[in-house]
């Protein structure tokens, strides 16, 4: 095995042990949320969540990832870059305070102001710790990284435990306090754990990190028309079509992403800073990314595709017979799932090229696409109308975007099919064989045997499948 796969391995090790913790305690957070709030709060936790988004990214400015790039910084610098940090979370948090109620109105939903009042507070707390986690990555201390995370995802789950079993505090409010608690208590935990190797001093010299600003700028831009383009959903069903339509839609969206955003970090977190390291050697950086891409593949597709079978069973069972009419779009929004599983690493090769102004003109081309196609989509106020729009520009991004790799790095269309041919075969047929079990049982048996028994079936046949196809006949992996 080469250094890059054992560098993405020996990390991706650690990430993934505090990934699989989180990622089983968010699915319960998300069980518990989707069983105690109405549809329609529902839509409000995805329109707080955007928000979220939208803060951290103005609040990082782009400056994590010029940090992890870059290969040597002054204490000078770092000083500098960490006060940004502190005076743009004491902005957002007055930002947000003040403008509570312009936003409520835009959405005309009054009962957003408390929520995004309490959720300013997480900005005072949160920036102690960004810079200390930046530097931690660069180092690929993921270790230190994951038991962080680890704590403070748990302990904030406990607090919306609490919250809502064993209190009188509204679900909405008490999902938004759980919030705050998490990034504040991850900001106060990284200052803390760095600060034995570097505290900030008391130096503000912005003309020493005009080199990280001009990388940073392009990646904040790029960054913020990203979400920009993967968040125009959330805000124009939010203002055309309604909380109790969004409440559906936002339910289908993060089940859908949850691969792309609690599984491919595993690796993907991994491979910036290793790509970085490489960054001039394309031979190195195309066999990494195939490899990274096998992995992810191999974890998500059977996750993603296998759903389809069971999409019906699922929601009925796991959130309650009021949410079916979430299940056609879910079944169409698995296509997004699949597609943004794909198309997030390469986010880490655009970077490790240091070629973040191109990740920025890229997203803002695809955030007009994006826009132009959703506002109309939405104005026909089906949701299944949004959701095949959605699917469809993805697919044409997912398209352009095996284009613009080869020109970054000579990977060729072919080679990067073959890559994912395997996995997608195996994981289409483990999902016949759970279509098959459901529809041979579903007449006597209850849909809470039927769901588990399909599931273990099709994961026990595709265990079997991978120890099949991965292994050759030296015992060598097929990754490799």
């Amino acid at each position: 095995m080469i250094p890059i796969k054992a560098q993405i391995i020996n990390g991706a090790k650690w990430s993934s042990f505090s990934t699989i913790i989180i990622t089983i305690t968010q699915i319960i957070q998300f069980l518990l949320l989707g069983n105690s709030l109405t549809v329609q709060e529902f839509g409000m936790v995805g329109m707080f969540t955007t928000m979220i988004i939208f803060a951290q990214i103005i609040l990082d400015l782009g400056i994590g990832s010029a940090v992890i790039q870059k290969e040597k910084l002054s204490n000078r610098q770092l000083s500098t870059l960490f006060w940004i940090n502190i005076f743009f979370g004491i902005f957002l948090f007055f930002a947000l305070q003040l403008g509570s109620p312009l936003i409520a109105s835009f959405f005309h939903e009054k009962e957003l102001i408390k929520g995004i009042s309490l959720l300013a507070w997480l900005f005072l707390f949160a920036p102690m710790g960004q810079q200390a986690q930046y530097l931690l990555q660069k180092e690929l201390r993921f270790q230190t990284i994951g038991k962080i995370e680890t704590v403070s995802v748990l302990l904030s789950f406990l607090l919306l435990f609490v919250f809502l079993f064993k209190s009188s505090v509204e679900p909405i409010i008490a999902y938004v306090a759980s919030q705050v608690i998490l990034y504040s208590l991850k900001g106060f935990l990284y200052y803390v754990c760095y600060r034995k190797i570097w505290k900030p001093a008391f130096i503000f010299d912005l003309s020493c990190c005009k080199e990280i600003f001009s990388f940073g700028i392009y990646q904040l831009l790029s960054r913020l028309v990203n979400r920009i383009g993967g968040n125009l959903d959330v805000i124009l069903i939010g203002k055309f079509m309604g909380m109790e339509a969004l409440g559906i839609y936002s339910l289908v969206y993060q089940i859908v992403t949850i691969p792309v955003l609690k599984i491919n970090p595993i690796i993907t977190r991994v491979a910036f800073p290793v790509f970085s390291k490489v960054q001039h050697d394309n031979a190195q950086l195309t066999d990494g990314f195939i490899y990274m891409t096998k992995m992810i593949a191999f974890i998500t597709f059977p996750l993603l595709i296998g759903l389809l079978a069971l999409s019906d069973l699922f929601i009925a069972l796991m959130f309650g017979k009021e949410w079916m009419d979430a299940v056609p779009i879910l079944k169409i929004m698995l296509v997004v799932g699949i597609l943004r599983v794909l198309m997030n690493p390469n986010g880490s090769i655009i970077l490790a090229k240091g070629k973040a102004n191109l990740a920025f003109y890229w997203d803002a081309i695809f955030m007009v696409i994006y826009g132009v196609a959703l506002f109309l989509a939405v104005l026909s106020e089906h949701l299944i109308v949004v959701a095949w729009t959605y699917a469809a520009v993805s697919l044409i991004n997912f398209i352009l975007g095996r284009w613009l790799l080869d020109r970054l790095i000579n990977l060729k269309w072919s080679l990067y099919m073959k890559s994912i041919l395997t996995p997608f075969l195996l994981a289409v047929f483990i999902t016949l064989v759970a279509f098959f079990i459901k529809t041979i049982t579903s007449f006597y048996l209850s849909s809470a045997t039927v769901l588990s028994l399909a599931i273990a079936v099709s994961a026990i046949v595709y265990f079997l499948l991978l120890k099949k196809f991965l292994l050759n006949k030296k015992g060598t992996s097929f990754l490799n």
